[in-house]
C-alpha cells in the first residue's frame, strides 16, 4: 500500500460548455465561433464552419464503460454527457476527494484543437474567451484548481505576449504553446521577446499533445494506425517539441523558463535524451546553435513532464531526474486513471522507494506550482 493520503494531478482537463464561444466571443466572430455541430451525421467540433475533430464519441463511451461499476454517468457517449466535474468546479472538487486528489492542473479539452488550422484573429479571440472561462472556473478554489491558458502563435508575437500577461493577471499558472511541426519554427528570432516575457512572468510554458498546428483529421484512418493513432500523437509530437526547444537553444538562453510536457508519458524521454547527448558529444564543435552543455542538462534544469500509467518511465526515472516527473490523472478522459488513481499508482510504483514515489505523485508538482501541502 502507498502510504500517501493525497496526490497532486499535474494533468487534468476541463470540458468546455458547448456555448462557451458562442456567448463569450465578440459578436463579429459569433458566426465563425467554435461549436459542436453535426457533420455527415456525426457530432464534430466545428471552427469557422470547418470540422476540426470529431467529438470523440467512442472515447467518451469508453469512460462510461470503464467506470460504470462505481459511477452513474448515464448513457454517455456525447459531449453533454461528460463527467459533471469536468464542467462544474464544485462537482470537480467532490471527484478530487473521491480520487484522493489534493490539487490539479487543468488544461483545455476540445479547446486544444484551436491550435490547429484556424485563422489567426479567430484563433486568438477563441483562446482569449477560453482563458477567461478557465480563470473563472479555477477561481472557485484556486488552491486546488490551477488553470492553463492558451497563447495564439499564428499572428503577431506581440499578441501572445499580451495574452501571457493577461493569463498571469487572471491567476492562471501556465501558458500553452503549440507543439509539433510548425510553419514558423521555434528556431525563429521573432520568438525572442515572447521567451523574455514568459521568463519574467514566471508562467509555466506548457506543451500538450493535443495542441498541434496541423490539427487532427476527422477520420482517424488517415493516420494509417486505426484507433492506435493516439500513440503516434503522444510520442512523436512531443518528442519533436522537446528536441526543437533544446536544439534551438531556448533553455540555454532562458535558464528560468519552466517547460512542461503534458500528457505524452515519460517512458520515451530517457532514450531521446541519450540520443541527443550522443549526437552532441560527436558534433558539438559545429552544430548550431552551440550548446555549451549536453541536451540532457537543459532537460534536467528547464523541463518537467507528466504521465498517467507509465511503469517504463517510472523505472527509468533516474535517467531523466526524479524531480522532473509529475503524475497526472488525465481526468476525465478514458485513458486517465479516475476514479482508480490510487490503484494505478500502487501498480506503477510497486517496489519504488516511498520518498521517490512521494516526489512523483505529489512533491514535484507542489514545488513547481507552489501548492501548499
Amino acid at each position: 500500500m502507498i502510504n500517501i493520503d493525497k496526490f497532486i494531478s499535474a494533468d487534468g482537463h476541463l470540458a468546455e460548455p458547448p456555448d462557451l464561444w458562442l456567448t463569450r466571443m465578440d459578436r463579429r466572430f459569433r458566426d465563425r465561433a467554435p461549436r459542436f455541430a453535426p457533420v455527415n451525421g456525426k457530432m464534430a467540433f466545428v471552427v469557422d464552419g470547418r470540422p476540426v475533430i470529431g467529438a470523440m464519441k467512442d472515447l467518451l463511451r469508453a469512460i462510461f464503460d470503464k467506470h460504470k461499476e462505481r459511477l452513474d454517468l448515464g448513457p454517455g457517449g456525447r459531449h453533454e454527457k461528460v463527467r459533471p466535474g469536468a464542467l462544474d468546479p464544485h462537482m470537480r472538487l467532490l471527484d478530487q476527494d473521491m480520487d484522493s486528489i489534493a490539487a490539479e492542473v487543468v488544461y483545455p479539452n476540445m479547446g486544444l484543437h484551436l491550435f490547429g488550422p484556424v485563422d489567426a484573429e479567430l484563433q486568438r479571440a477563441a483562446m482569449r474567451a477560453y482563458n477567461r472561462y478557465c480563470a473563472e472556473f479555477c477561481a472557485a478554489e484556486p488552491k486546488r484548481l490551477l488553470g492553463a491558458g492558451m497563447l495564439c502563435l499564428r499572428g503577431p508575437i506581440q499578441w501572445a505576449i499580451e495574452d501571457a500577461w493577461e493569463c498571469a493577471r487572471m491567476g492562471l499558472h501556465s501558458a500553452l504553446i503549440t507543439a509539433g511541426i510548425m510553419k514558423r519554427s521555434y528556431f525563429g528570432s521573432e520568438y525572442h521577446p515572447l521567451w523574455d516575457a514568459l521568463e519574467d512572468l514566471g508562467l509555466k510554458v506548457a506543451l500538450h499533445v493535443g495542441a498541434r498546428e496541423d490539427g487532427l483529421p476527422l477520420d482517424r484512418r488517415e493516420f494509417g494506425l486505426g484507433d492506435f493513432w493516439i500513440i503516434n500523437q503522444k510520442i512523436v509530437v512531443m518528442e519533436h517539441a522537446l528536441t526543437v526547444l533544446i536544439a534551438a537553444g531556448i533553455p540555454q538562453r532562458h535558464p528560468r523558463i519552466k517547460f512542461v510536457l503534458a500528457e505524452a508519458g515519460i517512458g520515451w524521454i530517457a532514450a531521446t535524451l541519450r540520443l541527443m547527448d550522443h549526437f552532441w558529444e560527436d558534433n558539438r564543435k559545429w552544430i548550431e546553435p552551440r550548446l555549451p552543455e549536453p541536451p540532457s542538462f537543459y532537460f534536467k534544469r528547464n523541463f518537467w513532464a507528466t504521465f498517467e500509467d507509465d511503469r517504463a518511465g517510472v523505472l527509468t526515472r533516474h535517467l531523466m531526474g526524479v524531480d522532473r516527473l509529475m503524475w497526472g490523472s488525465d481526468y476525465p478522459h478514458s485513458e486517465g486513471t479516475f476514479p482508480y488513481s490510487r490503484r494505478q499508482i500502487e501498480h506503477d510504483f510497486a517496489g519504488i522507494p516511498e520518498d521517490e514515489t512521494r516526489m512523483l505523485v505529489r512533491g514535484n508538482a507542489a514545488a513547481l506550482y507552489g501548492i501548499e501541502i
